[in-house]
């Protein structure tokens, strides 16, 4: 009788768990969604390159042939918003992350020097004490001794990226010893929430680019147009990956905040005024 009360809660305490899974999956796409109603201004951060982007690809004939997309892919010309525009994707993603958390726009992009420098140290440190492990995993070591090294890298990366991502979004739960401690579950969280919202982004993003080609022009405008929309979406779900993988702040106990009771409707105004 105790062994199946055990299975019994067992199964119930795994039940939960997948459940607070899929909850915080649903948050994540809930609060990217909603992004493009109360922070549009943030998502132009990454439209407005990838549409700019665009228009060199279109200005060189990029999407005139298969063949012609590829003998132009590493053009300088490309390659020079290229750059631009990943910029501007990874700092509207990390805007967005930092949104849901101070659910201000001005708070979002006046981000105080002190929490800066806690993000600079947490980046700077983070790679310090990772880099020897990294390296010590190119030098040809032995299994026995290679793994276990890159656990210990990888526990100390993803501990470091819950740390970055909490300062910048400002939780005070999030502090160094919690990050790589009590918090290495939610680094997990936090991976698995970032593949769900990057995965069927990217896909969607690489398949408009094969259908744009050898179209009449005015339908690779229109596919151009919606793709740099579609990127905008694309930073608002990675963004809000972020911020329900580490205000969940998930633990070995369970979670700080359930996926349950985060709350995407609570913004006052598009301006967050």
């Amino acid at each position: 009788m105790i062994d199946l009360a055990e299975k019994a809660g067992t199964r119930r305490g795994m039940e939960s768990a997948l459940r607070g899974v899929g909850r915080a999956v649903l948050e994540t796409y809930q609060h990217g969604g909603r992004t493009v109603v109360t922070a549009p201004l943030i998502l132009g951060i990454a439209v407005l390159p990838e549409f700019m982007q665009h228009v060199a690809e279109i200005h060189l004939g990029m999407f005139d042939s298969a063949g012609r997309f590829r003998a132009l892919a590493n053009d300088p010309l490309r390659w020079g918003f290229g750059y631009v525009k990943l910029v501007g994707f990874m700092i509207a993603m990390l805007a967005v992350a930092r949104f849901w958390s101070v659910r201000s726009i001005p708070r979002t992009l006046l981000v105080p020097p002190a929490t800066l420098l806690r993000v600079a140290a947490g980046l700077i440190i983070g790679f310090a004490v990772a880099w020897p492990f990294a390296w010590l995993g190119k030098q040809g070591l032995s299994p026995v001794i290679n793994i276990p090294l890159q656990i210990v890298s990888a526990v100390i990366q993803g501990g470091g990226l819950i740390y970055v991502i909490g300062a910048l979004v400002e939780d005070v739960f999030v502090t160094p010893k919690r990050a790589m401690t009590s918090l290495l579950p939610a680094a997990i969280m936090l991976s698995v929430l970032i593949a769900v919202a990057f995965a069927p982004s990217q896909a969607l993003h690489m398949a408009n680019h094969k259908l744009a080609l050898g179209r009449a022009l005015p339908i690779v405008w229109m596919l151009m147009l919606f793709d740099a929309l579609w990127v905008g979406l694309f930073a608002a779900l990675v963004g809000s990956a972020m911020f329900v993988g580490v205000r969940t702040g998930l633990t070995w106990r369970g979670w700080t905040v359930h996926p349950s009771d985060l709350n995407p409707s609570n913004v006052h105004t598009p301006e967050g005024a």
